[in-house]
Order: structure tokens, then sequence, then C-alpha cells
């Protein structure tokens, strides 16, 4: 009914802007020598501890909204009764496993899966009963953080992770297999770039944009995605991007 704008922020409050509302009116006084700006209202909600890293809409509930944050856990956000309860957090609840991104495919709403700066990743069944095991799957995909990372809309089986070792990799989460005595997904390619890459984003054409501190935007091309067979494997020519976008990304923050 009416635009809303979703913002999180490093002490781990969710705020609620209504796009609609109309700028409350200021009265200027005479004797007073500066303007006096007007504030807009703004929701707010007390999510988690810790910095929210990202948030995601429910794709079959509009209303729910699922959140990720430094403090290992996952929340979920009732929007109509303004309740928050947590369905995912490490088993040990001494871990410390800040998260970087959290996702759910169109396909499985009672499935999410989830990043960490640890460079793992995470698929964690909703379904499971509180204190009990086997509800979620762990896999090391990179040796140092894993800043974003993205499903394919529509083949949500692939995955994109962009990390701090300057690596964007396809995977396919179709094939899980040993590699170097560990279970890993199925590597399609790996591209890398001059400097980290920050954020990986497939879209339902299935081209992936990755921002980069080598003040990039690159857009790799994978339109092809939707006839790769379990195994597929890209060459590195494959891998490289089909665009490349100047961008200053050294603005002083972590840019997304």
């Amino acid at each position: 009914d009416k635009p809303l704008v979703f913002a999180g922020d490093k002490l781990g409050n969710l705020g609620i802007f209504d796009g609609s509302q109309n700028a409350p009116e200021v009265k200027v006084e005479d004797d007073e020598e500066e303007d006096e700006v007007a504030e807009p209202a703004i929701t707010a909600f007390k999510l988690h501890t810790r910095t929210i890293s990202a948030f995601q809409f429910s794709h079959s509930d509009p209303n729910v909204l699922y959140s990720a944050s430094y403090d290992s856990s996952i929340r979920k956000l009732d929007l109509n009764k303004g309740v928050a309860v947590e369905i995912y957090a490490p088993s040990d609840k001494s871990e410390d496993a800040p998260l970087s991104g959290v996702e759910i495919a169109r396909t499985e709403p009672n499935v999410i899966y989830f990043t960490t700066l640890a460079g793992t990743f995470g698929i964690h069944d909703m379904r499971t009963p509180a204190g009990k095991s086997g509800g979620t799957q762990t896999f090391q995909l990179s040796e140092k953080k894993i800043g974003g990372f993205t499903l394919h809309p529509a083949q949500s089986h692939l995955l994109a992770t962009a990390s701090l070792d300057r690596m964007l990799k396809i995977w396919d989460l179709r094939k899980i297999g040993k590699q170097d005595g560990q279970r890993l997904p199925s590597l399609v390619g790996e591209h890398e770039s001059r400097l980290s890459v920050s954020h990986a984003s497939f879209n339902s054409a299935g081209q992936v944009a990755t921002a980069s501190y080598d003040d990039t935007i690159k857009i790799h091309d994978f339109s092809d995605c939707v006839d790769w067979r379990v195994g597929h494997s890209l060459t590195d020519a494959q891998m490289k991007p089909a665009t490349v976008v100047p961008h200053n990304n050294q603005t002083g923050r972590w840019v997304t």
C-alpha cells in the first residue's frame, strides 16, 4: 500500500521509513538564526545485539523479514505482530560466528542459506526442532571472509560467492563431494580480481554483478546456465567479465 525503506545499523537496530509520509511542517520563528530541519517518522526494532549485515524478505509472506547479524544469529521478524524470533544460531552458544549474508530460495521457503566472516557457507532447515542437531550443513568455501553471496533466482542450486581472497566463485549445490578431505559443493568456476570482492549478485537472466576494491563493477554473463548439467565447469575465459564498469569503491566505508 505504501513504499517502505528498511535499513540495519551496527547496533542491531532495524529502521523502517515510510516513504509516503509528508514532511512535517516547521514553524520558523523570526528570531531563529538557523533553519530547523524536520525529522521523518521512523519505526525501529531492536533485532540483534551487533551489526545487522544483511536481510531478506520472505518470498511466500511479504510480512516476514529474515535478518543476519554479527551476533551469529538469524532472526525472523513478523512485521504484522512486531515480534522477532531466533531461527538459527550456532549449536555452541559460546561460538562467535558473525554472519555476512542471508538468503531464501523461492522454491524452498523452509530452508535458509547464510555465509560467515570466516568463509563458511551454511544451509539450515527451519523445520528442525529447537535443540535438535542435523538441521544445518556448513561448508568451508573460502579461507577468508565471504562478504556477500547470492543464489540464482530461477536456478537456486547455483551459488555465487564473493570473498576477501579476491575471488568470485560459482558453485553447484546439486553435487556435494569430498575435496581435500572436506565436503564441498561442486565448483563450477572462479575469477580473481586484483583486490577483494565485496559482493556478488545474480539476476534472473543469469548474469552476476560484483563490487570489488579494485574500483570496478564487473558483470559476468552466465545466461546459458539453465542448460548446465551436474558437474559442469567453466574455463578461465568463460569466467572473465563481459563488462567492466569503473566505479569508486574506496570511499572509506565498506562497499556492499
